[in-house]
């Protein structure tokens, strides 16, 4: 499909009219590095450039070790299950790449770089579905896809994963779920204004 069959595709898919912000109010609120990109992008006030800073060390699924700054937004969470620390890292990068795209005053340099290295690690270490089948960041992987941004990626991997992330949603309850809904809906008009 061509970028615009996609927005198009996701805006039928979507809550009509959504709202610039999530309809999940927990992630307007708490210190996860999510709830404060997210809280950036509503206006408040955020060290963004804590939220970013490499997770040194933050182990792959094989535990190898990455290098600073090379992998996930959020480091592993021992608290959190795998599938809820997930959900979290992809909501941290659509979170974050609105915030690339409106030039966020408060964004560290190196955002986008951050971004880029993220999507890449997860193209190689996360499985594109999660126990909520929420499509985050769905966008991100579009875009990767379309090779607008992030360098190395291979295009077919990309879309892959952003297919997937969308089939899981539309095959699984997460249909009717207004969360879900919103966030395609929040893809489409991210894919139209970058």
């Amino acid at each position: 499909m061509h970028i615009e069959d996609w927005i198009r595709h996701l805006e039928h898919l979507g809550t009509p009219d959504a709202g610039a912000l999530p309809p999940e109010k927990t992630l307007l609120s708490g210190d996860r590095g999510e709830q404060r990109l997210w809280r950036a992008c509503a206006g408040e006030p955020v060290d963004l450039a804590a939220v970013l800073a490499p997770s040194a060390g933050a182990p792959t699924p094989d535990r190898t070790t990455l290098v600073p700054g090379d992998g996930p937004l959020l480091a592993p969470d021992g608290y959190l299950a795998i599938e809820v620390w997930t959900e979290c890292e992809l909501s941290a990068l659509h979170a974050l790449h609105r915030l690339i795209r409106t030039r966020h005053p408060a964004l560290p340099s190196d955002a986008a770089a951050r971004l880029d290295a993220a999507v890449r690690w997860h193209l190689e270490h996360t499985q594109p579905d999660n126990s909520t089948n929420r499509p985050w960041a769905l966008h991100v992987f579009l875009r990767a896809s379309l090779g607008q941004r992030i360098a190395a990626v291979e295009p077919g991997a990309a879309r892959f994963y952003a297919e997937t992330l969308l089939h899981n949603m539309t095959a699984t309850e997460a249909r009717d779920e207004a969360l879900a809904r919103w966030i395609l809906a929040d893809a489409a008009r991210e894919l139209r204004l970058a």
